[in-house]
């Protein structure tokens, strides 16, 4: 029997709407992590789930099969200066951030993400 997949989830807010969904990332090579899947979460579970407890890092990338922000269709992701993820439509560089309303110029590459383990 082979080794059980590293799988973590990530919370985001959406951009637009400011509600809470969980992004799935595997690490499919070591220290890489693939974003597979994304899904509405409410916030009292994600809270109860631990899902930002944890901290991964390494190179982030998003699957073909990737289906984007649940709430907006966005198909992309940035993280703030807070530390926290929030949906990107991968055109405007100047963002607002749903967590935290920070107002940044995006740059440079994700290399860390709090994170919980899927059970």
């Amino acid at each position: 029997m082979g080794e059980l997949p590293s799988v973590v989830v990530v919370i985001a807010r959406c951009s637009r709407n400011k509600q809470w969904w969980g992004i799935r990332f595997e690490e499919k090579l070591p220290g890489r992590w693939t974003a597979d899947w994304a899904f509405v979460i409410k916030e009292a579970v994600a809270r109860r789930e631990g899902y930002d407890r944890g901290k991964i890092t390494g190179v982030f990338v998003l699957d073909a099969a990737y289906p984007g922000c649940p709430h907006c269709g966005a198909m992309s992701v940035f993280k703030c200066r807070c530390g926290k993820v929030a949906c990107w439509d991968g055109e405007r560089y100047t963002v607002t951030c749903p967590w935290c309303g920070a107002t940044l110029k995006l740059s440079g590459q994700i290399e860390s993400l709090s994170a919980g383990r899927d059970r």
